[in-house]
């Protein structure tokens, strides 16, 4: 008499099929590894886990998968305080004398760094392009890049 474990799990599909001490066997030892790696983590939605007996049945079944999606574990972001965002603090800077002379992306970047605060170029530009709309920081062409000042006040 043969042995048949189908475990349907949504990353994967295993199936073991052999005597009763063989699959007990492998499932004392496949069973810790697959709790270290969270297997099965996500609920079932057919409930296909099943131990079976049946007499003749040779085929087995797909098996795990290295390309199987495997839940992603969830990053806590934190947030800066209200009011503490990209813009504020390019004001902040402009507020400091930051902005007297033509400065470029990069130079935002890595004045907002010296203050404590990092951001990417693209944040940076993306928030200067609305300020300048805005009528907070201004902007003109410098060899073929914008460069950003405030000669207002």
């Amino acid at each position: 008499m043969s042995n048949r474990v189908h475990i349907n799990a949504p990353a994967g599909i295993i199936d073991i099929e052999g005597e009763k001490e063989f699959v007990e066997g492998l499932l004392g030892k496949l069973f810790p590894l697959f709790e270290g790696v969270g297997f099965g983590s996500r609920p079932v939605s057919d409930g296909s886990t099943s131990v079976t007996e049946d007499a003749g049945d040779a085929s087995v079944g797909p098996e795990l998968s290295a390309n199987s999606p495997r839940p992603k574990a969830k990053t806590k972001t934190s947030r800066a305080p209200k009011g503490q965002n990209c813009a504020t603090r390019i004001l902040r800077l402009r507020d400091n004398d930051f902005f007297k002379s033509k400065r470029s992306i990069a130079d935002i970047v890595s004045g907002l760094e010296n203050i404590g605060f990092t951001h990417v170029a693209r944040t940076v530009s993306a928030n200067a392009n609305t300020m300048v709309k805005g009528n907070k920081i201004q902007r003109t062409k410098v060899g073929g890049h914008w460069a950003y000042y405030w000669d207002r006040d």
